[in-house]
């Protein structure tokens, strides 16, 4: 084929993409087959055509998108969660009762330099509840609050020796490593600033963490309510080398934990407690905690155990948590990856942790609650979720009030 025919092909080609480019990759296909039916190109040269006409697409393509999106927004991302939740209490104390709640985060992440980021996060929930997000739907359709959850800087300095430092100042997700929420919520943020390291020693990954938190700044002169906490652990896969794929695949981790609250009596939720002995004055707790994860072919299993010692009281200072989970909820309706099952035993005595940042499902929230936990999830679509979950709970001490919830949960993640 001439040059001359050849460009004239190329020219009519880009000027009907450039008006078509809605249906630009199907109509062109077409038109390079007739082509080539009729003898004006070969089949190589009509491939030819289609890779220089992509190429050329995908040029065009960025150049565009270049345009249209500010240079700055380009390294933000946006992401959130959205939860329905239907919960039924009953309870020997109290009435019971039954509830719709709804959940909503909405966070941002941003890249500022390759050493910088920074992320915030909105999220429904009460001003005054540390440890909860949830919108109760009732007081006749009335609106919901939306409040910052999240706000921090991270920076994680690019040198050989502190390659896998993370510095934090803000509010920010749980800086420690958690096996259960046995001492600490899942939802709780931590306010105040925090450092995380990792290193590779041989066949084992070691990791600190630690971190410093004021509870209360106002009121209290220079004994203001603060926590500061330090962390050490290790994970490792002990039978990497093995033929056998249940040990080939077998991970370790575990770390122990020490969380000191200084002032801590002077704290309103200390003196207003649920499930703290109102005389405690002081927490020093000891916190190991241990997962070991495989897979029995394709299902992930993992077994996780936590335990808490408040070494600055005499009686009720001790709490435990032993659990199982089978699967992991990922692709919907699939056999091995569709679903996950789940077990947990639990005591929390009364001072074993600092009441008003424990679990706000277990008994209610609060300490002076042990019981057993079951649940099943199921992808049911791309990114979302369906969960029952039963938590069946008494107190430790005093009355020995029962309190049983049922929680079912649809979770979409975007």
């Amino acid at each position: 084929m001439s040059r001359v025919v050849r460009g004239f092909v190329l020219s009519c080609l880009g000027v009907f993409l450039c008006h078509a480019q809605a249906q630009a990759l199907s109509e062109m296909d077409i038109l390079l087959d007739k082509l080539v039916d009729k003898g004006v190109l070969s089949s190589v040269e009509a491939g030819l055509i289609r890779q220089e006409i992509k190429e050329t697409k995908e040029e065009r393509d960025q150049e565009i998108a270049q345009d249209i999106v500010p240079e700055w927004s380009r390294n933000w991302r946006l992401k959130g969660e959205l939860r329905l939740r239907d919960e039924y209490r009953d309870r020997t104390a109290n009435a019971d009762f039954h509830r719709q709640r709804i959940r909503l985060r909405l966070g941002m992440e941003g890249r500022v330099t390759d050493e910088l980021k920074v992320e915030a996060r909105l999220a429904t929930g009460s001003l005054t509840d540390p440890v909860s997000t949830n919108q109760t739907f009732d007081d006749t359709f009335s609106k919901k609050t939306f409040n910052l959850d999240l706000a921090y800087v991270e920076y994680a300095p690019s040198v050989a020796v502190v390659e896998s430092l993370r510095l934090k100042g803000g509010i920010f997700e749980n800086p420690f490593w958690t096996a259960s929420p046995l001492v600490w919520d899942e939802e709780l943020g931590f306010a105040g600033a925090s450092g995380q390291l990792e290193k590779d020693l041989g066949p084992v990954r070691a990791f600190l963490n630690a971190g410093a938190f004021p509870i209360d700044s106002d009121g209290f002169g220079t004994d203001n309510p603060s926590l500061w906490g330090g962390q050490a652990g290790l994970a490792l896969k002990p039978f990497e080398s093995s033929d056998t794929p249940f040990l080939n695949q077998l991970k370790v981790k575990g770390a122990f934990a020490y969380y000191d609250y200084k002032n801590s009596a002077k704290n309103a939720l200390v003196n207003t407690p649920s499930g703290n002995s109102a005389a405690v004055d002081d927490f020093n707790e000891l916190n190991p905690s241990v997962e070991i994860s495989s897979k029995v072919g394709a299902l992930p299993v993992s077994a996780f155990g936590d335990w808490v010692h408040n070494a600055s009281v005499e009686s009720d200072e001790n709490g435990y948590h032993v659990g199982l989970k089978l699967g992991k909820a990922k692709r919907p309706w699939d056999l091995v990856e569709g679903w996950e099952a789940g077990y947990f035993i639990q005591r929390l005595e009364p001072d074993a942790a600092f009441d008003g940042f424990v679990d706000s499902d277990f008994g209610g929230g609060g300490t002076n609650h042990k019981g057993n936990v079951f649940w099943v999830k199921l992808a049911v679509l791309e990114n979302s979720t369906f969960g029952v979950k039963y938590f069946d709970t008494k107190e430790v001490t005093g009355s020995k009030n029962h309190f049983d919830t049922v929680q079912m949960d649809w979770v979409t993640k975007f």
